[in-house]
């Protein structure tokens, strides 16, 4: 007797243990509900984040003047300023929280591409806590 089809390997989808093939973390079901969930998620993040900001720097990064310089600069400068992967983020040079930085918010000489990654290094954020003790 020969066997000419494959058996597949099918496990539990984690979160409707409906049977599923291996390869993927839920079935196609649930992973549309998960990407919700994570949605939710980031915006209730984000919210909680603006919550803790300052509001005039939050109404400083919703303006019709940063978001287009933020755009120019992002079209002039298409690659990261410190890695050269492509850039997504404008970063101000002198930070905006210093009354030197707020003068020159919207100075193009004031601002550069960033990649994510090098933003968030560039203000410490979310980079690993030493563990020496």
């Amino acid at each position: 007797m020969r066997y000419t089809e494959i058996s597949m390997l099918m496990k539990n989808c984690p979160k409707c243990r409906q049977l599923m093939p291996y390869g993927k973390k839920y079935c196609p079901k649930c992973t549309e509900l998960v990407e919700q969930e994570r949605e939710q998620r980031k915006t209730m993040a984000a919210r909680q984040y603006d919550r803790r900001r300052d509001q005039k720097y939050i109404r400083f990064y919703h303006s019709k003047p940063w978001k287009l310089l933020s755009a120019k600069r992002l079209s002039v400068d298409k690659f990261c300023a410190f890695c050269g992967k492509p850039a997504v983020e404008v970063d101000h040079i002198i930070e905006i929280q210093t009354p030197e930085g707020w003068a020159l918010r919207l100075d193009w000489n004031n601002t550069r591409s960033l990649c994510h990654k090098c933003h968030d290094k560039r203000h410490n954020r979310f980079q690993p806590k030493d563990r020496k003790g």
